[in-house]
């Protein structure tokens, strides 16, 4: 939980000035004790509020984890298919005397296979 206060006092013309930046849910107790001296209906509607988004933050976040694991097995799933396919047919080439074309098609699933994993894991790590 970060958090950031910013606070400034003046004397003479009784100018005083606070700003709060959080990423909590909650608002500091200051603030909640403030607002119960201004609008004391209000201190329960916040922490309803509060409860509500945490929970649709919390559904949102389950929700995204879901479809990011589905993605990621689907491209894991896709990639087993055209592996199997193009080493599959390196082979029967391969059977069928036709080395040339087999050894083309076999090492480009390969080549391509690879530099797909290891230029995906690359990007990944450079991500911030």
């Amino acid at each position: 939980m970060a958090g950031k206060q910013t606070r400034l006092h003046a004397r003479q013309g009784e100018v005083a000035v606070s700003h709060t930046t959080t990423d909590s849910p909650l608002l500091p107790v200051e603030q909640i004790e403030r607002l119960q001296q201004i609008a004391p209906g209000r201190v329960d509607w916040v922490f309803d509020q509060t409860q509500l988004e945490s929970e649709h933050r919390r559904r949102e976040m389950t929700r995204v984890n879901t479809l990011v694991f589905v993605e990621r097995m689907a491209g894991l799933i896709f990639a087993l298919v055209i592996a199997v396919l193009g080493l599959g047919l390196a082979t029967y080439l391969a059977l069928n005397d036709k080395q040339l074309v087999a050894s083309v098609i076999g090492g480009a699933t390969l080549v391509g296979l690879v530099v797909a994993f290891v230029g995906g894991k690359r990007s990944q790590d450079k991500k911030p």
